[in-house]
């Protein structure tokens, strides 16, 4: 964990990958369906006609894969990856033998000791009265074959992440125990519609500064980054 009164890389890594959203919502004109998605009295689930592709895809290529990469998940496919580190598989195939679903991701080279995955839906999926990612975690999360077949390979933790890349909730589940529970949750709408306001793709006027935001980041990042995530989950 970094400390309240020191800079946090990954917080700030968090907040300029948060920027790729609002900005490809500028790209394609549509600054009013990114109010309406963030809208905090009403808000909409993503409308795939006007983004021009499956909500779910769009949401996972321009707001769920770049807070991965803030977070230090690497995808395999970029320049950037050396074949070490964290990295995120998409669509696994790992789990075929054993569950007729799979995952959306799969969080590598995380911790030996943990299996980390990943379920993702469309923007405003996981507002309260939905949480369709969280159903989906729970899923695996209570499936006893699912977890029985993680304890006999060795692994010691199940841990799951549901997004729609605004509200982020962990779980994980002791897997010799088999106890499980919810670790964290946590809503990144106000940060993503203060950074649309600053890049003048809605309209508004936001006084909140770059630390500002890196500190409201901060229970994210010490939650659900790479580096930090077995020390959360092991405590």
């Amino acid at each position: 964990m970094i400390p309240n009164d020191e800079f946090d890389p990954r917080a700030e890594l968090v907040r300029r990958q948060l920027q790729t959203f609002p900005l490809k919502f500028r790209e394609l004109g549509e600054g009013g369906e990114l109010r309406r998605v963030l809208d905090a009295d009403k808000p909409q689930t993503l409308q795939g006609p006007l983004v021009g592709q499956q909500p779910e895809m769009f949401t996972e290529q321009y707001l769920i894969e770049p807070i991965l990469h803030g977070l230090g998940y690497t995808d395999p496919a970029s320049p950037e990856y050396d074949g070490t580190g964290a990295y995120f598989v998409r669509r696994p195939t790992t789990f075929r033998s054993v569950e007729a679903k799979r995952p959306d991701y799969l969080l590598e080279q995380v911790d030996s000791a943990l299996v980390c995955i990943l379920e993702a839906k469309a923007a405003n999926r996981e507002q309260q009265s939905e949480r369709a990612a969280t159903d989906d975690i729970r899923d695996y999360i209570e499936v006893n074959t699912f977890c029985r077949y993680l304890r006999d390979i060795n692994h010691e933790y199940l841990v799951a992440i549901g997004t729609d890349g605004l509200r982020w909730t962990l779980w994980q589940s002791k897997l010799q125990e088999d106890t499980q529970g919810e670790v964290c949750h946590v809503d990144l709408s106000a940060e993503i519609k203060t950074i649309a306001k600053q890049l003048d793709v809605i309209e508004g006027e936001s006084d909140r500064t770059p630390h500002s935001i890196r500190e409201s980041l901060r229970e994210f990042t010490n939650h659900f980054a790479a580096d930090r995530l077995p020390e959360v989950v092991k405590e």
